[in-house]
């Protein structure tokens, strides 16, 4: 897979992965071009991407910028365990896309815990709730970008019966979009 692939299903802009692994910009366009990565520049964007150094070893084969690309495709589904990795790994990334699966395993994974918790004390279980509403709110951040929706939706949490309205947006489906809206790509 492409250097470009990975950053795309990620959701990243170049800048955005440049400041993630302190690479400059103008090494991932040539990288996306088609020029091997020196040893050291495919480690640190190996661990940016969390990927192997070798996955992004392949010649580019993606339009250039002017040319129309394929549209990218929603997020892949991932198993209860690797959703709750992804979750406590990307507590507070909220940046790229999450599919279904990713999120309501973790959200599962987070009701279980902070259940579990409060069913010992009330007080532990208040604080594990307040301490899992970043990675909370940075999954559904992901996975509303996914459904083709605006995180801003994300506010309806705080109004009341807005949660019907966010239990809605996410379950929709993932949606094969042509640019991930991103800070970084709205510059």
């Amino acid at each position: 897979m492409s250097l470009r692939d990975l950053r795309l299903r990620r959701g990243w802009s170049q800048e955005h992965l440049a400041e993630a692994s302190g690479v400059s910009v103008r090494t991932i366009q040539r990288i996306e071009g088609g020029q091997p990565p020196s040893p050291f520049t495919a480690s640190a964007l190996a661990v940016a991407l969390d990927v192997d150094p070798g996955s992004f070893g392949e010649p580019n084969t993606e339009p250039a910028d002017g040319e129309r690309a394929d549209a990218l495709e929603p997020a892949p589904a991932l198993t209860f365990v690797e959703a709750v990795r992804q979750g406590v790994r990307r507590w507070g990334d909220f940046d790229g896309r999450a599919s279904r699966s990713e999120f309501w395993f973790f959200f599962l994974a987070v009701s279980v815990v902070v259940g579990a918790l409060a069913a010992l004390d009330d007080r532990l279980g208040a604080a594990a709730l307040v301490l899992c509403l970043v990675p909370l709110a940075a999954a559904g951040t992901r996975r509303l970008r996914d459904a083709g929706q605006s995180p801003w939706w994300l506010l309806f949490a705080i109004v009341p019966m807005g949660f019907v309205v966010l239990l809605t947006l996410m379950v929709m489906p993932g949606k094969a979009i042509e640019e991930v809206a991103t800070p970084q790509n709205s510059r």
